[in-house]
């Protein structure tokens, strides 16, 4: 065998092992993953409510969000709301850790327009997190009344995910 045809087979070994070092990278980064600051947004089933008003009703689609810390997660909320002179309500979000068995939430205001008063519209804490395992997310329209907040009539939105 001739010296260039030995650095010719070098050569072609070397770039192999690069592709495939490279595409496993890759398919590393895309694959499926628990939550953490690089992965994806999982989209929660939609939430339809009646809320406070004249033929009021709303259609709320949520994503949850990674955060940097493990075992944590974020919800973005998106509203759509019809009828005539509608209320605000409050958006409860409920969590359950099917591993671990604590549950947890929060709730927060959606005023007269629709809005969440949250920044971007982004609900984070979850009462400090559930921690890792497998957790079932629902999103649930609530009433304004204190201490007790009253479920609105709605189907709730739904997501299980997964926390690293």
């Amino acid at each position: 065998m001739s010296l260039q045809r030995v650095l010719v087979n070098r050569f072609s070994v070397r770039t192999w092992v690069i592709a495939a070092a490279t595409v496993g990278a890759v398919i590393g980064l895309t694959g499926p993953a628990g939550a953490g600051t690089g992965d994806p947004s999982v989209q929660f089933t939609p939430t339809l409510a009646r809320i406070p008003g004249t033929n009021c009703a709303a259609i709320i689609n949520a994503s949850t969000t990674p955060q940097p810390r493990s075992g944590e997660f974020a919800v973005k909320v998106s509203i759509t709301r019809t009828g005539e002179s509608c209320g605000a309500f409050r958006i409860a979000v409920r969590w359950r850790n099917l591993d671990s068995g604590s549950t947890g939430g929060q709730s927060d205001r959606v005023d007269e327009n629709g809005v969440l008063e949250q920044p971007d519209g982004v609900i984070t804490g979850m009462g400090m997190g559930p921690g890792r395992g497998r957790v079932e997310v629902s999103l649930v329209p609530t009433d304004e009344s204190y201490p007790q907040r009253n479920d609105l009539e709605h189907i709730p939105g739904k997501v299980t995910v997964d926390l690293g």
